[in-house]
């Protein structure tokens, strides 16, 4: 069974992290400021952050906007050294600190944000994504479904929640999720990619195709009305479940496509040397495995198949080099044969 959602990061190492103190705060401030842990809110639309009337806030929003959070950060720690009461200033360097992959910072902020007005569902929805970046999903699921008590109509939202359960192993849940998701945006690639990989942790391969099916068809739709050029996720999807069909005429055109697209995706050049190793042809698939071996060298896996291939083509020594590999890698001195 496979895990293809890929959480936004792990905790950092040396980081120290007390969740259950910084969750009680953030109830807490809830609880003052009229959202009480747990309570059912009426639905309320979600609307896109408007323009700040403050000349150095609407700056900083334009900032976050174009991707530079950094620079973002500093003007909004600059403005909150003497507006310290801004609670807009505190909700947008919370989301700022976020997108900087600093969730402990941006917890923090939420926090003190909270004293100073009621978050909305946007800002829980943001505070589940900080407990996600901290691979603390129970606490991400719970704030994720409080966003939810207060806007049922975000797609994102929904979309945000699937993932939190797939990765958790909650793969019905996680498909009723992707649904709803596609229910109030029909035409998200995202959703319907992740919708396959929930109905492949049920088993269900031929709703997975067709989930697979339909996002590379949206996919190929939205991106002729942009002009842009599709992603590879649902190539790569759904070429490794027909591998496993047998169906390797179009495995290997969608992985043609999808390595085209990204040529840095250690994943796929791992799936087009499985391709061609059971093609035998050994060349190309040493050629693959090698590449993804640079492209990923600490993934003990890769080392170990690449070894595999060497072996098969008689190149003893090199063989063992990446059995040896793959062995450091994992901690352990199992010989190829055992693994």
């Amino acid at each position: 069974m496979r895990s293809s959602i890929r959480p936004l990061s792990g905790l950092r190492k040396g980081m120290v992290f007390d969740r259950r103190k910084t969750l009680v705060l953030f109830s807490l401030m809830c609880l003052l400021t009229g959202l009480a842990a747990g309570q059912v809110l009426p639905n309320v639309p979600a609307v896109m952050q408007p323009a700040f009337t403050d000349p150095a806030l609407e700056r900083a929003r334009q900032l976050v906007e174009s991707g530079e959070f950094q620079r973002a950060e500093a003007d909004l720690r600059a403005y909150l050294s003497s507006n310290e009461h801004s609670a807009s200033g505190r909700f947008l360097l919370a989301y700022t600190l976020m997108r900087l992959d600093r969730p402990k910072d941006s917890l923090g902020e939420y926090t003190l944000a909270a004293k100073l007005r009621t978050p909305s569902a946007e800002d829980l929805k943001n505070v589940a994504l900080d407990y996600v970046l901290l691979n603390d999903y129970d606490d991400a699921d719970n704030w994720m479904r409080r966003s939810l008590q207060m806007n049922s109509k975000d797609p994102d939202a929904w979309y945000g929640l699937g993932r939190i359960r797939y990765t958790k192993g909650r793969f019905q849940d996680a498909v009723e999720c992707f649904q709803k998701a596609l229910a109030l945006e029909p035409r998200s690639v995202k959703a319907e990619n992740n919708l396959g990989l929930a109905y492949e942790g049920l088993n269900r391969t031929d709703d997975a195709i067709a989930a697979y099916r339909k996002a590379l068809q949206s996919e190929q739709d939205l991106g002729e009305q942009a002009s842009k050029p599709p992603g590879e996720q649902p190539m790569l999807n759904l070429a490794i479940v027909l591998m496993h069909r047998g169906h390797f005429d179009e495995a290997l055109l969608l992985l043609t496509r999808a390595v085209a697209i990204a040529p840095r995706d250690p994943k796929i050049r791992e799936q087009l040397g499985h391709l061609y190793l059971h093609q035998g042809k050994l060349s190309d698939a040493t050629q693959q495995f090698t590449q993804a071996v640079t492209l990923s060298p600490d993934n003990a896996a890769l080392h170990f198949m690449l070894g595999q291939v060497y072996r098969r083509q008689g190149q003893d020594a090199r063989a063992r080099a990446e059995f040896a590999r793959a062995a450091a890698l994992n901690g352990s001195h199992s010989t190829p044969d055992r693994n």
